[in-house]
């Protein structure tokens, strides 16, 4: 199982304050650990949903004011994480 930053992702992590990372990266091992142990995406105990429109087939994060937009291979168990980000900002650009 593996965890791909894009670019976007990562150069929002580098500005982010140290709690605001935290948070993210606790998050994201919640989501890795239950793909990896179950099976399934966590959506009764994360804030995660299904996306629509131009952004279908991608899920949603939210954590506090912020937003990761990611997807998950659950065949490889693989997550890539496109993009975090402030919850206006991250949906404006389609990746």
């Amino acid at each position: 199982m593996v965890i791909k930053f894009r670019k976007k992702a990562i150069k929002f992590l580098e500005k982010a304050n140290h709690e605001d990372v935290e948070n993210i990266r606790e998050q994201i091992k919640q989501i890795f650990i239950a793909i990896e142990d179950q099976g399934i995406i966590p959506f009764t105990e994360l804030d995660i949903k299904k996306m629509k429109g131009d952004w279908e087939g991608f899920y949603r994060l939210r954590i506090g004011k912020n937003r990761i937009i990611f997807t998950v291979d659950i065949d490889s168990k693989d997550i890539e994480i496109y993009a975090i980000g402030a919850r206006g900002d991250v949906y404006k650009n389609k990746l």
